[in-house]
């Protein structure tokens, strides 16, 4: 029986080790998911924050002339669109970096729509 117990005592001793290094494992794991995660979601909010701003700039401009942002369907358009809102961002003091992701942003829904 000693035998036995010995036996059993060295296979769960296994056991535990085994479990532990795939806990270790599993552990660095979620650490390196969440700081991928908190990467991805800061960079979505700020997204979000420069459309927002983006949104109430483009509301007070279009309270002062409805027609400036008409829909366009050409090409030459939306580039004469994409003008239009680049001078309405310059003219609002809109952050330069903001004002890459909102051209960014807009050229890719541009693109999206044109497949």
């Amino acid at each position: 029986n000693a035998a036995v117990a010995t036996d059993k005592v060295a296979d769960l001793a296994g056991s535990i080790a085994t479990s532990e290094a795939e806990l270790t494992n599993a552990t660095e794991i979620r650490g390196k998911e969440t700081a991928e995660f908190k990467g991805s979601e800061a960079e979505l909010m700020d997204a979000i924050d420069a459309l927002d701003r983006a949104t109430g700039i483009l509301s007070k401009e279009m309270a002062k002339n409805p027609a400036a942002l008409a829909q366009v369907n050409s090409k030459s358009g939306v580039q004469a669109m994409l003008q239009a809102l680049s001078t309405v961002l310059d003219a609002a003091a809109f952050p330069g970096t903001d004002q890459k992701k909102l051209v960014a942003f807009v050229q890719a829904q541009q693109g999206a729509e044109d497949e």
